[in-house]
């Protein structure tokens, strides 16, 4: 099971990871391996999150990066860019908000937008990564 951090507001908005720590509140990792800060690939800036390596996993293995969004979130539009260079049915990425699936990402190995609308409210926002 993930341990899901405290909320903490988005403020100032958690745009990128050039601070160099990970995971602090609003983020997390847990699972089959843990997420973790590189300097290999970024969008913007130099330091982007990647997932664990779980190439040549025996068993079905899960590992997510979690972003926690606060219940005083007024709603908007959740922005990313993504590298997913998977290939079911090895791997796949997927992004879950609030235990929901919305949307799959494979055989992308150039920055790609992804944008997700988000209601008021509380959310849980899972980058996973499953092999």
């Amino acid at each position: 099971s993930v341990s899901v951090p405290p909320c903490v507001p988005l403020d100032p908005n958690p745009d990128n990871f050039e601070d160099g720590t990970f995971p602090l509140p609003p983020w997390s990792t847990g699972g089959d391996g843990e997420w973790a800060l590189s300097t290999e690939k970024a969008f913007n800036g130099t330091t982007s999150l990647k997932s664990p390596d779980l190439d040549g996993s025996q068993v079905t293995s899960v590992s997510n990066a979690t972003l926690q969004i606060c219940d005083d979130f007024l709603g908007g539009v959740l922005r990313l860019q993504v590298i997913a260079s998977v290939l079911p049915p090895n791997d796949i990425f997927i992004i879950y908000v609030d235990g929901e699936s919305k949307g799959q990402l494979v055989n992308t190995h150039e920055w790609k937008n992804v944008t997700l609308e988000l209601e008021p409210g509380p959310h849980r926002v899972d980058f996973s990564y499953q092999y």
